[in-house]
């Protein structure tokens, strides 16, 4: 491995642990998003590299619900096992105060591009990708916050298969 390579793999894992910190933290429920200062300090790294990697916490915040999108996204668009569609569904419901508040209203909107985006990249060459995933982006977002809001009753294996079953009507109609 040369130095440029040794380098890039450092900063890929501090960057990864800046995601897990902040993560952590907001899980923890301590005080809705955490501060650069706790970030930083149990990270373990300088304010400066904090600031090397993001804009500020906002952009913090986006990688991470990034992150927790793009496990969606793989589990709707390439079919993968439902157990993991379910797995995510049901982390969002063990922490649904802080899914209502990120989900819904006009953090949801904001959401909801996020996954419109990141299920883009995971179409690939599909014909009307964008459409494509403008469309399943609405219906699983308004699922999610319909189902965190309590205006829809179901256990998350049933939402993860109306809400699979939804994309796929929605993929096989958009490309007839």
């Amino acid at each position: 491995m040369n130095i440029a390579q040794e380098k890039s793999g450092d900063r890929a894992k501090t960057r990864a642990k800046l995601v897990t910190v902040f993560n952590q933290l907001l899980l923890s429920g301590e005080q809705g998003r955490p501060k650069v200062a706790k970030v930083i300090a149990g990270a373990g790294v300088a304010r400066s590299t904090f600031y090397d990697h993001f804009d500020g916490i906002e952009a913090l915040a986006s990688e991470s619900l990034e992150q927790l999108f793009s496990g969606l996204s793989e589990a709707i668009v390439h079919d993968t096992p439902s157990n993991d569609l379910v797995f995510l569904l049901s982390h969002i419901w063990e922490n649904r105060r802080l899914g209502r508040e990120m989900l819904t209203g006009e953090k949801g909107e904001r959401a909801q591009a996020l996954l419109a985006r990141v299920l883009e990249t995971k179409l690939g060459d599909e014909r009307n990708r964008r459409l494509i995933a403008i469309l399943i982006a609405g219906t699983l977002m308004s699922g999610i916050s319909g189902w965190l809001t309590g205006r829809v009753s179901a256990t998350p294996a049933q939402l993860a298969s109306t809400l699979g079953s939804a994309a796929d009507a929605i993929r096989t109609g958009a490309t007839d």
